[in-house]
């Protein structure tokens, strides 16, 4: 009997010490092992194919010599400079031709295109010096210089007119204009030399036959007079009225149809 009794209390004893471990909870790391082991691995995502890929190369052609390649724009070309004005200066060999403004040479007048510097009275007078007719040039204005006396430039109107007038060179561009028309008549002489030395040339290295070395000295012949045409008159094309760079020279060519 005593040890039923015995057995019954043991049993109950043990029942209520598995009921106090159930309540109890369990350690960070014993719980984190236990729900690790219960919880199934997620399955990975599969990979997408590269979609970027897969148009770039769906996009390439089939054959690379059929890509036509695009010609790159050429550079624009390169701006010529602009032509700097040249003036004429007063060299000692133009001042030795005009014996230093002393003695200027006859076959500079009659020269046109003088600006005078000062009020210039101009007058004609009749046979028996009595004025016939009078007028006025304002400074700035252009006249004709016909001649030279002492240090008095000898003025016109226009090359035509009657009228006289004087005026003190120094008070006029004239020597200015002396040296344009030296200058170009140097360049004139050049380009001449240099046109008859190759004609030389072109009749030294030619076999020609009497008639055509006969031609040839008629064309040398036609080039002579070309020395004593007109020169043009001064004007002002961008560089100032006595400019002898090639562009004015060319463009006063082209107005006046004189010789540059």
């Amino acid at each position: 009997m005593h040890l039923n009794k015995l057995f019954f209390i043991t049993s109950v004893l043990c029942f209520c010490s598995c009921d106090q471990l159930k309540d109890t909870p369990l350690p960070a790391d014993d719980l984190n092992k236990t729900s690790g082991a219960a919880v199934q691995e997620e399955p990975k995502e599969l990979e997408k194919p590269n979609q970027t890929k897969d148009l770039i190369k769906d996009d390439e052609p089939a054959n690379t010599s059929d890509i036509i390649a695009t010609p790159l724009p050429l550079p624009p070309p390169p701006k010529e400079p602009e032509p700097k004005p040249i003036q004429p200066e007063f060299s000692e060999e133009l001042l030795k031709a005009v014996n230093n403004w002393r003695s200027i040479p006859r076959s500079v007048f009659p020269l046109s295109s003088v600006t005078i510097k000062d009020t210039v009275e101009f007058i004609a007078k009749s046979a028996t010096g009595e004025i016939v007719a009078r007028a006025i040039k304002q400074p700035g204005e252009e006249v004709v210089a016909l001649g030279l006396g002492g240090q008095e430039l000898i003025l016109s109107i226009n090359k035509s007119g009657k009228m006289r007038g004087k005026i003190s060179i120094g008070q006029t561009d004239f020597k200015q204009g002396v040296a344009y028309l030296f200058e170009l008549r140097k360049q004139q002489r050049a380009d001449y030399e240099r046109k008859k030395s190759e004609l030389a040339e072109m009749k030294e290295s030619q076999l020609a036959s009497s008639s055509n070395v006969a031609k040839t000295g008629s064309s040398t012949s036609n080039e002579e007079p070309s020395l004593f045409e007109d020169l043009p008159v001064p004007g002002d094309f961008g560089h100032g009225k006595f400019c002898i760079c090639k562009d004015c020279r060319e463009k006063r060519l082209a107005a006046t149809g004189s010789m540059k």
